[in-house]
């Protein structure tokens, strides 16, 4: 994967800007992993000194439009949902797996996905 688009249509993607808000962000998406790989969500946490995943390797070209991207959004913006379809879905100041897992299992496709088990 060499940029955010080719993820498009096959993960959503949770995106945190790391400050005092999102502290422990890496630990919490960790610690929810069966849940974050039933929803096909690759996440991306920028801790200041570089990018975590839960992808094994990550391209300068993702860290790239992932700092753009926080560039072009508001300041309390610090967690990013994007959909499958490349969209942001949400936009929050701090990490609330509950609320972002709601507001996926409510989304068409994600409930397509679970009536077909996908």
């Amino acid at each position: 994967m060499n940029n955010l688009g080719d993820y498009q249509w096959k993960n959503r993607l949770i995106l945190v800007h790391a400050v005092q808000e999102t502290e422990g962000a890496v630990e919490t998406l960790r610690d929810a992993h069966v849940a974050i790989n039933d929803r096909d969500i690759i996440w991306f946490v920028n801790t200041g000194e570089g990018l975590v995943s839960n992808q094994a390797t990550v391209s300068g070209g993702v860290e790239q439009d992932i700092n753009e991207l926080f560039a072009k959004v508001s300041p309390e913006d610090r967690v990013l949902l994007i959909g499958k379809d490349g969209g942001i879905k949400s936009r929050e100041p701090s990490l609330d797996l509950d609320a972002i897992f709601r507001r996926i299992d409510a989304m068409p496709m994600r409930v397509r996905e679970m009536r077909s088990g996908d």
